[in-house]
C-alpha cells in the first residue's frame, strides 16, 4: 500500500463510502506482520482478514482463544500488535 499516510487516507475513503477492508498478509513477516496485525484489529477487525495472530495459526490451537473481533493489542513501543 506505501507509506502510513496513503493508508489512513484510503481508509478515510473508505469508510466515507461504507466499503469494507480486507486485511490480507502474504509476504508481511517481523515488524510488518505485526502492523497489519494492529492495523487490521483498529480498522476493520469484523472484516475477513488473514493476518490472526501466530496463536490463531497453530494446526492445534489453544483453548480460550478470544473470538472475533480481536481488541487491538498495541505495542509499548513502535507501531506494531503486542506479541506478548
Amino acid at each position: 500500500m506505501g507509506s502510513l499516510h496513503p493508508l489512513l487516507d484510503l481508509y478515510a475513503h473508505c469508510t466515507e463510502r461504507g466499503v469494507r477492508m480486507y486485511g490480507g498478509g502474504m509476504g508481511e513477516v517481523g515488524v510488518g506482520r505485526g502492523q497489519i496485525q494492529l492495523l487490521a484489529s483498529l480498522f476493520h477487525p469484523d472484516a475477513p482478514n488473514d493476518v490472526a495472530p501466530v496463536g490463531y495459526n497453530a494446526t492445534d490451537p489453544l483453548d480460550g482463544l478470544p473470538s472475533s473481533p480481536l481488541r487491538p493489542r498495541p505495542a509499548a513501543y513502535g507501531f506494531r500488535w503486542a506479541t506478548a
